[in-house]
């Protein structure tokens, strides 16, 4: 099945959420896992390879406990629909159920996602245009389709070229349609815009495309600078204090409001763009990413900065970490000083990890086989037996379920062929 032929095959409404009897299929059976691509509360990314086929391709597998199966069909179907764009990730016809996940298929990132490609000082300018022109052109895509993806940040897009000429947008399990009321749970702080911080949790609220918007602007901001501009958009935290301030400084009493240190790493035409983006007030940020063409030409990081040298930076512990909370230095080693001093081990073996990753995996998949079999035994002996005659058990009797060898090769056909290994993360500390 091409990639055109995807986009053909899908009709309906896109708000209309389709839902089917899953296929029941042990995965040691069917696949041999390669390699876990990416792990998280929200299931496993696993890059296989189909026995019967000998394809390729990756699986998302989301865990039964944590995700309904409402979730799943919405997520599931969302990707089926949207794959029609080229900066959006290919999701495969090919969705199936184990005993403990919700699994579909998708094409394979070689050069994994843009968190494990962004440097200490970015990406530079060139590439940072490309991703946001590609970027800004699969939101709005949803947003045509009166869809907000509220999850934008830099793990949920793909990078297919090292030069970034190719980026794709992925992970569709909070995306809503606009004006639907959702309930604030699991949103990644550094990325939230501040009306949404200030909802209690559990509580609900809109969702709308000035969400996607302010979500852009922090990717865009990690790009040019390496950095998050904040931890959370709320008065609690200095840098965002300081960001509002300057905001305001608009207004002629505030003219000479100094510009936030890492805000100094850009030039004044970003600063427009961006002030526009990141509005504080939800009644008064942008919508749409329509204006963003018009600053696509101009310079965005200052021409003459020296980054090591620059008066703007105070000391490392200025930019605030991207998977921690404790950006200070001198709070991180106090902690970790304390685990240590508990013999707490702080690092991580990424390499054991996976190993001991794949283990679990192949052993829970092998008991879920265990489990069926009993499970057929126990119906068999409990079945009423005819008077006068014996009731043969068969085992083999039942009906192995398998995957079309037919959709396999064609789904990974088109993900492409000869694919390279993902880019490894960076290292892991608390």
């Amino acid at each position: 099945m091409t990639s055109s032929s995807v986009k053909k095959a899908i009709g309906g409404s896109i708000h209309r959420i389709r839902e089917f009897e899953l296929e029941k299929v042990n995965l040691a059976e069917e696949f041999d896992i390669l390699q876990i691509v990416g792990e998280g509360w929200f299931g496993k990314i696993l890059l296989v390879e189909h026995k019967q086929s000998d394809s390729e391709m990756v699986l998302k597998a989301l865990p039964k406990p944590y995700i309904s199966i409402k979730d799943f069909y919405r997520e599931y179907h969302y990707g089926l629909h949207l794959s029609a764009h080229r900066n959006i990730v290919t999701t495969y016809d090919v969705a199936f159920e184990t005993a403990g996940f919700y699994v579909f298929s998708q094409e394979y990132a070689p050069l994994g996602d843009l968190t494990s490609n962004v440097s200490d000082i970015g990406i530079g300018e060139l590439h940072t245009k490309r991703v946001a022109k590609q970027l800004a052109a699969a939101l709005e895509h949803l947003h045509a389709r009166e869809l907000v993806h509220r999850d934008v940040k830099l793990d949920n897009i793909l990078v297919f070229r090292s030069d970034f000429s190719r980026i794709k947008l992925c992970d569709f399990g909070e995306t809503r349609r606009i004006g639907t009321a959702v309930r604030r749970r699991n949103e990644w702080l550094p990325y939230a815009p501040p009306d949404v911080l200030l909802i209690n949790n559990d509580d609900t609220y809109k969702a709308e495309t000035s969400h996607d918007v302010w979500q852009f602007a922090i990717v865009m901001f990690v790009c040019l600078t390496g950095c998050l501009p904040w931890q959370k958009a709320a008065w609690d935290d200095p840098r965002y204090a300081r960001y509002v301030y300057w905001h305001s400084s608009n207004m002629p009493v505030l003219m000479h409001v100094r510009v936030p240190k890492l805000f100094k790493l850009l030039s004044s035409r970003c600063h427009r763009w961006m002030r526009k983006f990141l509005e504080p007030r939800p009644d008064k940020r942008l919508t749409s990413f329509t204006d963003l063409s018009k600053y696509l030409d101009d310079r965005w990081l200052k021409a003459s900065l020296d980054r090591q040298n620059d008066s703007g930076y105070e000391d490392e512990s200025l930019c605030p970490s991207m998977y921690s909370y404790h950006s200070s230095l001198e709070e991180k080693n106090k902690l970790l000083a304390t685990l240590a001093e508990y013999g707490i081990e702080t690092t991580v073996d990424r390499v054991a990890k996976k190993d001991r990753i794949r283990d679990w995996i192949q052993s829970s998949v092998i008991a879920e086989g265990e489990e069926e079999e009993e499970e057929q035994e126990q119906q068999q002996a409990e079945r009423p037996q005819p008077t006068g005659r014996s009731v043969a058990t068969n085992n083999s009797s039942s009906k192995k379920t398998t995957i079309s060898r037919r959709t396999m090769k064609e789904g990974s056909s088109s993900a492409g062929t000869n694919q390279t290994e993902a880019t490894s993360s960076r290292s892991e500390s608390y």
